[in-house]
């Protein structure tokens, strides 16, 4: 078997359905297998997984193992010759799996490709440098200097750090350096496990022609838990990597609990969002059930780069994952434009809300 993708979930299960849709186009002509290991949830994913009759294995925990130690657990069990970590909201082209072997250089380690968000925005964390003191001392107060990699957007090249969000890795690698630290109970792990591959003389690659979107906020909802979670997953880096000077590790967990401290006395301001003019669905023919929910709808069958402040709903059985990806790209930013993605079994939309927040699942 070539290649075993393997999805960590929890109670995302619209974004995760969606993510195996994309996921199961992606893989159509390869030798390959789609393994599931929810976390407990308590949102019925794996009862709603399981009625879909997806052609996959669904691995369930007892409790919430967090990602390191879910997907150390499922790679165990993983036939292929390669793994692919993703986060379950993502949606992936089509020919994805296809550019990993085309751009796959003889000494890679870890391989990912460029995200962008359900907005359009590019994630900079697709592509980082090594954190050092000075740099994570920095990060640790909201100053992002350093911290990303210069490497173009859109350019292909070796990196220090790749997302654990989206990555490619051989299994015998992975074995190799003994998986994903499981310190780690949520970030981080992606920063250390680049280090290993790279201490054993591997390159790790990013792949800027290929693009996937992740919704960034689904599975990983920006609250005091993810502060917590964050930090506490530099503290174990900079132990593991760095020093273990006690004064240093001491100054930065305070620190650490001072940001998470004050955040939830003076937590962010949320983005409201305003009404769109009008609602347009990219497809080929109108939805009763989307016009219950929206009102009004202009239906589209080609793309129109003038399109501004609406509601733009595509059909993932008229449009390709890798169209609809392009067509974002193109639309991002500058028109106040919600994108909403139609299920192939019309069965809900799903839109994100913005950088860190929780998107939004409607079920029709």
């Amino acid at each position: 078997m070539k290649i075993s993708v393997i999805i960590v979930s929890y109670n995302c299960k619209a974004f995760l359905d969606y993510c195996l849709q994309s996921v199961s186009k992606a893989l159509k002509q390869i030798d390959s297998e789609i393994l599931v290991i929810d976390n407990c949830s308590t949102d019925g994913s794996v009862e709603y997984l399981k009625s879909k009759k997806y052609d996959l294995r669904i691995i369930e925990n007892k409790e919430n193992l967090g990602f390191s130690k879910a997907n150390n657990k499922a790679a165990k069990l993983a036939k292929g010759e390669y793994l692919f970590f993703l986060n379950p909201d993502t949606i992936i082209p089509e020919d994805l799996i296809d550019s990993f072997f085309k751009n796959k250089k003889p000494n890679t380690g870890i391989f990912s490709f460029r995200m962008i968000d359900g907005e359009g925005i590019f994630l900079k964390e697709s592509k980082r440098n090594f954190p050092n003191i000075s740099i994570i001392s920095k990060k640790l107060i909201g100053i992002n200097s350093g911290y990303y990699s210069d490497l173009g957007e859109f350019d292909s090249g070796n990196v220090d750090v790749l997302c654990g969000a989206n990555m490619l890795v051989e299994k015998s690698l992975f074995s190799d350096i003994n998986g994903f630290n499981e310190e780690y109970f949520m970030f981080g792990e992606d920063i250390e496990i680049c280090h290993q591959t790279f201490k054993k003389g591997y390159n790790n690659f990013y792949c800027g022609s290929s693009s996937l979107i992740h919704f960034k906020g689904e599975s990983t909802v920006n609250d005091i838990n993810y502060l917590r979670n964050f930090y506490g997953a530099m503290h174990i880096y900079f132990k593991n990597v760095f020093t273990t000077n006690l004064f240093l590790l001491g100054t930065i967990k305070i620190i650490s609990r001072l940001i998470i401290i004050l955040s939830g006395i003076f937590p962010g301001k949320t983005k409201n969002k305003r009404k769109p003019n009008q609602n347009i669905l990219y497809g080929n023919k109108l939805n009763n059930q989307l016009e219950e929910i929206f009102g009004d709808i202009l239906l589209i069958k080609k793309m129109d780069e003038t399109l501004k402040d609406c509601n733009l709903i595509f059909d993932s059985n008229y449009l390709t994952n890798k169209e609809i990806i392009n067509c974002i790209d193109k639309l991002k930013n500058r028109n106040k434009i919600n994108f909403w993605f139609l299920s192939s079994d019309y069965s809900y939309i799903i839109r994100a809300s913005g950088m860190n927040q929780k998107g939004n699942a409607i079920f029709l």
